[in-house]
């Protein structure tokens, strides 16, 4: 059975987290529990679930059992890759829990969050993925606390007010001691329950978000887009191949060698595994750059040059030439028809 995977941007949060708030050495905390330290500089790298298991659990086991709950805390939004980007730049409330329930996956397989209104009030879940091989089915609290309390600490980030709860449900059993539960969510807590949720005013989706920037929400969901769909490509090495494209791409074309460095493999080997799946390189990254230029243009703040440059080309005339290459239009025709 396939294993759910996490984002290294959660482990690294964990890891730093325990570094700066109780003084815990982060190389050797990693390679207590298997985990090459140098993944934290690889960011949006993927790492198996059972590592992450290890970790919460050893972490926990060197800190306190609320620990999950302090780094929920201490969220911030700037580390959270391409998704606290998107976030940041929504318009309301509504819309970031729509961004944040679609690209959950990009840094969590094992979960997802979604949410409902009825009679007033929203309700925000996260629940376990059951299909995969998955930790969270067996060890769920400290993903969930996490997420729940750094759901507190982002929304008056992004609104300039505190969430106005009305209930948060856990659906494992209640923990000895809940003071500290008490003391961050505030209001009527409950476990044991059917699912994990958040219950809020729906008048909080109304709410504007002080960041907000359309061109750059744009911008930045177009990228999250084609990673996530990079994501739930087969091919193993042609998905993970695509994703450090769009991750290396700004502005500068990223060669093969800093790839398969990323992927922790030999450029030869690198170029047999596509060659066994039918691609090469260049074909990926001529696709990305295509797949990115025609989402780039449907927004019509965006220049063109800007495009270009986005795109690692020289000039716009190099991207003027491949993109009529691509489509047959030059990237201007393009725009009119699309808009």
């Amino acid at each position: 059975m396939k294993e759910a995977t996490f984002s290294v941007y959660i482990t690294r949060g964990i890891v730093q987290f325990a570094a700066a708030k109780y003084g815990i050495d982060g190389d050797r905390l990693c390679q207590d529990v298997g985990i090459d330290p140098s993944l934290l500089k690889m960011p949006d790298q993927q790492i198996p679930g059972t590592l992450h298991s290890a970790l919460w659990q050893e972490v926990v086991k060197r800190t306190d059992a609320n620990f999950a709950l302090h780094l929920g805390e201490a969220f911030n939004l700037a580390t959270f890759g391409i998704v606290g980007y998107v976030l940041v730049n929504c318009q309301t409330y509504r819309e970031v829990l729509e961004k944040l329930s679609r690209y959950t996956r990009l840094f969590s397989q094992g979960a997802y969050i979604h949410f409902s209104v009825a009679d007033g009030f929203v309700f925000c879940d996260c629940d376990i993925v059951e299909d995969v091989k998955n930790y969270l089915l067996e060890q769920p609290r400290y993903a969930i606390e996490s997420t729940f309390a750094s759901l507190l600490t982002a929304t008056p980030v992004l609104t300039g007010k505190p969430l106005l709860l009305q209930a948060v449900w856990f659906k494992y059993p209640r923990p000895d001691d809940i003071s500290e539960y008490e003391r961050i969510f505030a209001t009527g807590l409950h476990f044991s329950m059917p699912t994990n949720r958040i219950i809020f005013d729906a008048n909080c989706l109304n709410w504007s978000i002080l960041s907000a920037n359309p061109h750059l929400l744009t911008v930045f969901e177009q990228h999250a887009q084609t990673m996530l769909e990079a994501m739930n490509r087969e091919d193993d090495y042609t998905r993970k191949v695509v994703q450090e494209i769009i991750k290396q791409l700004k502005g500068n074309l990223p060669p093969i060698e800093a790839v398969a460095r990323n992927l922790a493999i030999s450029v030869r080997q690198l170029q047999r595994e596509l060659q066994a799946e039918g691609t090469s390189y260049q074909q990926l990254l001529d696709q990305t750059r295509k797949e990115l230029a025609l989402r780039y243009l449907q927004s019509p703040h965006t220049p063109i040059y800007d495009v270009a440059f986005l795109l690692g080309f020289s000039e716009p005339s190099a991207f003027h030439r491949a993109f009529k290459r691509w489509t047959g239009q030059t990237p201007k025709a393009y725009r009119a028809l699309s808009g």
